[in-house]
């Protein structure tokens, strides 16, 4: 998730505004311990494809993580997709495909294709900790809001920059905003309807917008349950097949 270019005259360093209590650094740190603060979680979700012209397509999905270093997610609707399944775990990624009864491992530009025709590409849906990925470079206030610019610290990512809305309340982002190598806007993931589950707060609706292709995935959490004591045994290739 990543955003840029603001005006030079509106974006204002941290070094220059220590009234902010905070660098750069630390926000982002601060992001993954709101972000990653269950211990574990499983959603069921209800996905949308929308395409420009507005026609939407829907799936069905279930995702689980488990601390910042493991996420599964796999399809169970419609028949064309059930199955299909992705798997970030221990610093490495997965894609199990049904149709070819084969695991691939995703690795080099790979991580830049889109997963199973969603707006995420696999590199998007990584649980790796952001301030582990991700350099954070420019701070400044907006309202509630922090505005938090980063950079990819792997050179091979398609992105030049995330830019994160923080609310200044918990920490958590509700929009981020990528950029391409051009510094251009091109997609934004926006969160909203953030709820209460137990003692920790979690949106329940996001969307993915690409901008240059005019496609948008919106996923709606419909259930959610936290710390159930998920087995580590649940994030592994095995269980991509299941």
């Amino acid at each position: 998730m990543k955003s840029w270019y603001l005006s030079t005259a509106c974006l204002i360093l941290i070094s220059s505004s220590p009234g902010l209590g905070i660098e750069p650094q630390q926000l982002l740190e601060k992001v993954d311990q709101a972000e990653f603060a269950p211990r574990d979680t499983t959603a069921e979700v209800k996905m949308l494809l929308i395409e420009p012209d507005g026609k939407t397509s829907e799936r069905r999905m279930v995702m689980y993580q488990k601390g910042n270093n493991k996420r599964l997610i796999r399809f169970e609707s419609p028949a064309d997709v059930q199955g299909v399944s992705f798997l970030d775990a221990e610093g490495k990624m997965y894609v199990y495909l049904p149709a070819f009864h084969k695991i691939r491992l995703v690795a080099g530009s790979m991580k830049n294709e889109n997963f199973a025709g969603t707006d995420f590409a696999h590199e998007d849906l990584s649980s790796e900790r952001f301030s582990d990925r991700l350099q954070a470079v420019e701070l400044r206030e907006e309202g509630d809001h922090f505005i938090l610019t980063t950079k990819d610290k792997n050179k091979d990512s398609r992105y030049s920059k995330l830019i994160f809305r923080v609310r200044q309340a918990d920490f958590l982002f509700d929009r981020v905003e990528y950029y391409d190598r051009n510094g251009e806007l091109w997609k934004e993931f926006v969160r909203e309807d953030f709820r209460p589950v137990k003692s920790y707060t979690q949106s329940f609706i996001a969307q993915m917008t690409d901008h240059k292709r005019k496609h948008s995935t919106k996923m709606i959490v419909e259930k959610l349950e936290v710390d159930k004591n998920l087995s580590d045994s649940l994030f592994s290739k095995r269980q991509l097949k299941r």
